[in-house]
């Protein structure tokens, strides 16, 4: 049910947004009579009653069950959000802190992502996503494949950015070590000019002799473009988080939330609309997955001088604390974004 913003009067947002505050705080059905106590609108139980009832009217709030009161629907927090939230503003002790943590130094670009999550995941008390950049993942200084025993090499891979990556490859022919030698000249030689990923059609192209041997180490090395997507590096933080939220005390519920944050391809999916959007989203129930329909999301990219590279987000009930929630995603992403300059 879409609703038009212009037929919900100023008072009925204010008993809105004091509703979906009360949902935020205790995940309980709210009553007239509590909003009268809580809200500065001097209005009477029984008016803040029948304006309760018009919103239900609107698809915008709902009772649970007889003589309950009333919780808002997944429309009434999508309305909240797109029309009455006020984002939180950080304290500048928490803006401190955030900066202390994420300003350090760090052994290679991937540990800042790893620090991103786990930082997301503790001050919003909810799961947290970060993804790499995916040129991140081909910005190599250097690659070395070494021979271990016979028909197994171990690839060593050496970012820009200091980080360290190994991969164990396994041929059918079984490949000196000579002949690896003058592979690893050709493809750091090749390194200065083009990525790892262009690399395969170059080497293949120049290295007729030992076309079929490195054409079979590069597929392995390089997969197919939606194979690299799926191995991207994403980097998961707080997901025992959950089990303190009430709407996932019910164990299958919690099971099948838990399964769905281990689909590297959903999470991929939805970072990816981020990406796309170009700017922060929150996505509420049934935008997020069908899989994750009792979920809010707030997601955001993180930026270069040019475009977003990668993006961040935060996964947890959809009664989530979203004016707090955008604050710092906002601003860790941010902040992010000028690590990922410095690389």
């Amino acid at each position: 049910m879409m609703t038009e913003t212009n037929k919900i009067s100023g008072r009925k947002k204010e008993i809105l947004k004091e509703v979906v505050t009360s949902y935020i705080e205790t995940a309980e059905p709210v009553g007239s009579r509590k909003i009268a106590k809580r809200s500065s609108l001097g209005l009477s139980p029984a008016t803040i009653r029948n304006c309760m009832a018009d919103l239900e009217d609107a698809g915008l709030l709902y009772q649970p069950h007889t003589s309950a009161g009333r919780l808002p629907t997944e429309e009434g927090l999508k309305f909240f959000v797109q029309h009455i939230m006020d984002k939180e503003p950080l304290s500048w002790g928490e803006q401190v802190a955030i900066e202390k943590e994420m300003l350090q130094e760090a052994d290679g670009f991937n540990e800042i992502l790893k620090r991103t999550a786990q930082l997301l995941a503790s001050m919003t008390g909810h799961a947290a996503i970060v993804s790499a950049p995916a040129e991140m993942e081909e910005k190599l200084d250097f690659i070395e494949f070494v021979r271990i025993k016979p028909h197994v090499i171990l690839v060593v891979m050496i970012s820009v950015s200091g980080t360290v990556r190994n991969q164990l490859i396994r041929t059918s022919k079984d490949i000196s070590q000579r002949i690896l030698e003058r592979f690893n000249r050709k493809v750091n030689e090749l390194l200065k000019e083009v990525s790892l990923t262009e690399i395969r059609d170059v080497i293949v192209e120049s290295m007729r002799e030992d076309r079929r041997i490195f054409e079979n180490i590069l597929s392995q090395l390089v997969p197919e473009k939606a194979q690299q997507q799926l191995n991207s590096k994403l980097y998961i933080d707080g997901k025992l988080n959950l089990l303190d939220e009430p709407e996932f005390s019910h164990i299958p519920r919690l099971k099948s939330l838990l399964e769905a944050l281990e689909e590297k391809h959903l999470l991929l999916r939805l970072l990816d609309k981020c990406l796309n959007g170009d700017e922060l989203q929150i996505l509420i129930g049934t935008d997020v997955a069908a899989s994750m329909r009792r979920c809010g999301m707030v997601v955001a990219p993180y930026e270069d001088d040019e475009h977003p590279v990668g993006s961040l987000g935060v996964i947890g009930p959809m009664r989530m604390n979203y004016p707090r929630v955008v604050s710092l995603v906002e601003y860790i992403a941010a902040i992010l974004g000028s690590r990922f300059k410095e690389i």
